[in-house]
């Protein structure tokens, strides 16, 4: 729709970047959408980081720009910078990232000092550029045209709510169009879901919640001249640990790794040695055993960096059996 303005995010540290920031404002302006960022917001009462969730919900896209800085510190001691990229990636933002190229040639008053930070930052660099799309930028003229092109890509590529004025609303008979083709959908959805439910999978027999697999895994045991060292460890748990350890890290269709994650938040629930890796057999029984019970489904989609992969997500009976057996009860 012609008159739909998007309002987009501009994350990044704040001195360092301020060229930067204000030509991504500028240009989203330009293009005739709304740009949101902490300078162009009053000073509230509201917890700062609180405050930050709150403009990032308003929004339909998140922008992040990394220079030479890790940024301001919260109490924890993580950037407030990594907390609005952490939060737009929970509430499934669409997210455009921006990485200097070379942070080596960036200058001394625009880089961190101290080897603390600058490790900080590193880290916080790989995690914005692992499995998505990312924009590596070298001068301010460099950043200024990718951040106007990535933007029309994203506007065409994964269009969003935006915001329609009132003046351009929608008229009575599309609106009628429009709450028929709700109805409809709903109708649609409630075949999908019979349909789903007939193709999943019958098994006869398969193991109570409360017998045990025993899971191989590896557990990093140290370092010898500078290699990593691993042994092997079995961990013996019932389906129903093993369920609620892999539903917790499914917040979102995540791919066959989230097994790794749930099997690696047990063991440090259980205060064993951290796992580093889980047999590739295992990992497959364990995936195979929970679609079976209906508690997960596998789906094909698009990936971010492209190709068809298989995505994960957790089904309404593993939804609700993951809350009943992860809430806490009155005694």
């Amino acid at each position: 729709m012609a008159n739909k303005k998007y309002q987009i995010f501009v994350s990044s540290t704040f001195r360092d970047l301020a060229d930067e920031r204000q030509d991504a404002i500028r240009n989203i302006l330009d293009l005739k959408h709304i740009p949101a960022g902490m300078e162009l917001f009053p000073a509230s009462d509201v917890d700062q980081l609180e405050y930050i969730k709150r403009v990032i919900d308003e929004c339909d896209y998140y922008l992040l720009i990394i220079g030479g800085r890790y940024g301001s510190l919260d109490e924890a001691g993580i950037s407030f910078t990594e907390r609005e990229y952490d939060y737009a990636i929970e509430t499934e933002k669409v997210v455009i990232v921006f990485v200097h190229n070379n942070p080596a040639a960036i200058p001394v008053g625009k880089s961190e000092t101290t080897q603390e930070a600058i490790d900080a930052l590193n880290a916080f660099r790989e995690k914005a550029m692992n499995g998505r799309l990312v924009r590596m930028w070298n001068t301010r003229q460099d950043l200024e045209m990718m951040v106007v092109k990535a933007l029309m890509h994203a506007f065409d590529d994964h269009p969003k709510q935006g915001w329609i004025r009132g003046d351009a609303a929608a008229s009575d008979e599309l609106l009628a169009q429009a709450n028929k083709a709700l109805q409809e959908n709903a109708s649609l959805k409630e075949e999908l879901e019979k349909i789903r439910a007939m193709s999943e999978p019958i098994v006869d027999g398969l193991a109570d919640f409360d017998e045990v697999f025993t899971i191989r895994c590896r557990v990093r045991t140290g370092r010898v001249n500078g290699s990593p060292r691993y042994a092997a460890k079995n961990i013996g748990a019932t389906w129903s640990d093993i369920f609620v350890a892999v539903a917790g890290c499914l917040t979102r269709p995540m791919m066959d790794g989230v097994i790794t994650q749930g099997i690696r938040a047990l063991a440090e629930d259980w205060d064993l040695e951290p796992v580093y890796d889980i047999r590739d057999t295992d990992m497959i029984t364990i995936k195979a055993q929970l679609i079976a019970l209906g508690l997960i489904s596998a789906r094909q989609a698009q990936a971010t960096q492209g190709g068809i992969q298989e995505f994960l997500s957790l089904t309404n009976k593993g939804r609700n059996l993951f809350l009943e057996k992860r809430v806490v009860k009155k005694s």
